[in-house]
């Protein structure tokens, strides 16, 4: 399913809510994922200018594995801005960033399948011996471990705790030991400043956002439904119409990004026959049997002789990462890329991906 097949799903769902409805997904497709970065707010823009002003509610559709912090805070304020009443729904996952943005709606409607996350931080950091491999953590990785040398490990002498604070030091940088702590208290600060925007209990908004920064011991921990009611969130459950449409929506976009199928370049070159027999080692010698080694060695450096370089010609390939949509407008994020393959001698094939463009496609066709 595509787009246009996904509008009569948008008109009975706003029909069902009687508001308008914006549906915000980013890939979770393995090797080719889409992730919240700030570069989708002028889209959310323009997908608030062409709701009618008299429109005072809306739902908010998402589907996402997160990423930055900051854009949850800056859709959740522009919403606020033109709207009384914000509800998010969740057919699906919405971890981290993700569940930040669904802390600042007014309810959060969750389907049964649907899922929050803890929302503590990640600090992705270069490793030392090889710049292009990146590793993540999270902030309270740095307190278990410290945790650990005291509690588990039995040290308590301050000069062998300052020896172990320094090997830390030493892998993962001072300055991200100091980002990871900012990092946590710009999330608990988030947090608290989205809760509080429909919760009046301090208290309560302090032990939620508590919670979901330091009590599941995995940033990837899924918080479902019965267990986002008890941490005190805003959680409702959907009608049977409006979980059937939710879901339905879910599927078509997941179908559409491929989200099931892992990105593999390799796949894809092999996958056009005309590619796959170019990259096809030669045919196999017959050689007479039983002959002497020295013979043998001899006729084998003969056929890896034969062996040659061989390349084909780039595939173009395009890569569907994030979705900002309505009734209304579209807008698309999409990476297009060539894909090159050669075979070498020694019957390993080198890939080669170039992106070609990356960005976001608005599309303003009135289509209501």
């Amino acid at each position: 399913m595509t787009y246009i097949d996904r509008l009569r799903l948008y008109r009975e769902i706003e029909k069902h809510r009687q508001r308008p409805l914006v549906v915000y997904v980013t890939s979770n497709r393995h090797n080719a994922a889409g992730h919240m970065a700030f570069d989708v707010i002028a889209e959310f823009i323009r997908q608030i200018r062409a709701i009618p002003k008299s429109e005072k509610n809306i739902d908010v559709m998402v589907v996402s594995n997160g990423g930055d912090p900051k854009t949850a805070w800056r859709i959740i304020s522009l919403l606020r801005e033109k709207f009384t009443d914000i509800a998010i729904l969740l057919p699906y996952t919405a971890y981290s960033a993700a569940t930040l943005l669904a802390m600042g709606a007014d309810k959060i409607i969750m389907h049964p399948f649907a899922n929050l996350g803890p929302i503590d931080p990640q600090i992705i950091s270069q490793q030392r011996d090889d710049k292009s491999k990146k590793e993540t953590f999270g902030a309270e990785d740095i307190i278990h471990y410290l945790t650990f040398i005291k509690e588990n490990v039995g040290i308590t002498d301050q000069k062998e705790l300052q020896r172990a604070f320094e090997l830390l030091c030493n892998e993962t940088g001072a300055i991200r030991i100091g980002i990871a702590k900012r990092s946590v208290q710009l999330s608990i600060f988030l947090g608290e400043k989205l809760l509080s925007m429909h919760m009046s209990d301090k208290n309560k908004v302090q032990a939620i956002v508590e919670l979901l920064n330091k009590s599941f011991y995995h940033h990837g921990y899924p918080v479902g439904l019965k267990e986002a009611k008890e941490l005190g969130l805003p959680i409702e459950t959907p009608d049977e119409p409006l979980e059937s449409l939710m879901w339905e929506v879910w599927l078509s976009v997941e179908q559409e990004m491929q989200c099931n199928r892992p990105f593999n370049p390799l796949e894809i070159i092999l996958d056009d026959e005309n590619l796959s027999n170019i990259l096809s080692p030669v045919q196999q010698i017959q050689m007479p049997a039983n002959l002497p080694p020295p013979i043998l060695a001899n006729v084998l450096q003969q056929t890896l002789q034969q062996i040659r370089i061989v390349s084909v010609p780039p595939v173009d390939y395009e890569t569907f990462n994030a979705t900002l949509e309505s009734i209304r407008c579209k807008s698309q994020f999409r990476t297009k890329l060539k894909i090159s393959a050669t075979r070498l001698p020694d019957m390993n094939i080198n890939l080669n991906i170039l992106p070609i463009s990356q960005g976001w496609i608005f599309d303003e066709t009135q289509t209501n």
